[in-house]
């Protein structure tokens, strides 16, 4: 098998090359943007066809270049899991499904507790010379010596520890790990080492006992957070969102940014939400309302949307000023929502600037 591992330095984020000899054809794994070009002059520079982009997870530290490589390279698949709500993808990874490229397949193995949308992805490699070799591409949920957060994006401690240890560590010891970062200079690890050596997770830890070491870390948020989840949830397409501000904790974005962005023509694959949170009377009245938005009263109708929803979903809120959409706003976040947006100066702004409404 033809393999790299390749780093992008800002975010600490390894990504791989892995390629059939015979055939050439080639897969990566979890792809950043800003090394797009030199992936590519790789895959070129080694006479490969690139039949796959596929991504550990929805990334909350880098934007990936799954979607501008598509763009860029006749015949490339996307995939991630399931789980992430990414509609773009061309490809809903989950547990068990393979991934052939020439003789060898990844399979995927669903590893939630970092987020939601957690994947790994195994591959054995049975060279006639060398005998038995098994690799396994952990993303975030296992790292050398570590392991992903789990404080944000849906993070569960107790789930990660049981993706850990009832999946990954059933793998067979000489396991090569492969994680999606390492921030110590690091490349790989075995499954043996890590079962043995990883002081979260190895040396015979309980649940109990990681979930205690979880607790007490007290880690910033990801420098890109705000521009990475939204990007990554339409494939890595950075531009085709909006900026957005962050007032008393909670993201804003205006009303210029908004029409600026439902103006571009894959505003409609973006997927996003508007919902109006005012009363019935107040979306037909003075203001009128954005064109394609949802009355969703402020209240239990909003709670509900919220709690029975998707939190990948993008949404931005909308009211009279900014004070009621705020609220739903952070309510939102507070449910672990990490791509909504309060409309700053609501539809009085909205209307100030003769943006387009509907009153009726």
């Amino acid at each position: 098998m033809i393999f790299h591992q390749l780093f992008e330095s800002e975010s600490s984020t390894y990504t791989y090359l892995l390629a059939d000899e015979a055939s050439g054809e080639a897969v990566l794994i979890d792809a950043v943007v800003e090394t797009m070009e030199r992936d590519l002059a790789l895959v070129h520079e080694l006479g490969l066809k690139l039949l796959y982009v596929l991504d550990t997870h929805v990334h909350a530290d880098h934007v990936t270049a799954a979607g501008s490589i598509r763009d860029r390279v006749s015949g490339v698949r996307t995939g991630l899991s399931h789980r992430a709500g990414v509609a773009c993808a061309d490809l809903a990874l989950k547990e068990g499904d393979k991934i052939a490229f020439g003789r060898y397949h990844l399979q995927v193995l669903e590893t939630p507790g970092h987020t939601d949308s957690c994947l790994s992805l195994y591959v054995e490699v049975r060279p006639e010379t060398d005998g038995f070799e098994a690799l396994v591409f952990t993303g975030d949920a296992l790292l050398i010596r570590g392991c992903g957060r789990t404080d944000f994006q849906q993070g569960s401690s107790d789930r990660l520890y049981e993706s850990v240890t009832s999946k990954l560590f059933t793998l067979p010891s000489e396991t090569k790990v492969y994680p999606a970062h390492d921030y110590r200079g690091h490349t790989s690890s075995s499954i043996a080492a890590e079962k043995r050596h990883n002081p979260r997770l190895g040396q015979g830890r309980t649940k109990e006992q990681f979930v205690k070491i979880m607790s007490e870390l007290k880690l910033a948020q990801p420098k890109k957070i705000h521009e990475a989840l939204p990007a990554n949830l339409v494939c890595g397409k950075r531009g085709l969102m909006f900026e957005s501000r962050m007032e008393n904790g909670i993201p804003e974005i205006t009303p210029e940014d908004l029409a600026s962005a439902m103006g571009k023509s894959d505003w409609s694959s973006q997927g996003i939400r508007l919902i109006d949170v005012r009363r019935p009377d107040e979306f037909t009245g003075e203001f009128g309302h954005i064109p394609g938005s949802e009355l969703v009263t402020l209240g239990p109708d909003v709670q509900k949307l919220i709690d029975e929803g998707s939190p990948e979903q993008p949404i931005v809120f909308i009211c009279r000023s900014g004070g009621r959409s705020g609220q739903a706003t952070e309510y939102a976040r507070q449910k672990s929502y990490q791509t909504v947006f309060n409309l700053r100066g609501g539809m009085i702004r909205w209307t100030e600037l003769s943006l387009p409404a509907v009153k009726t």
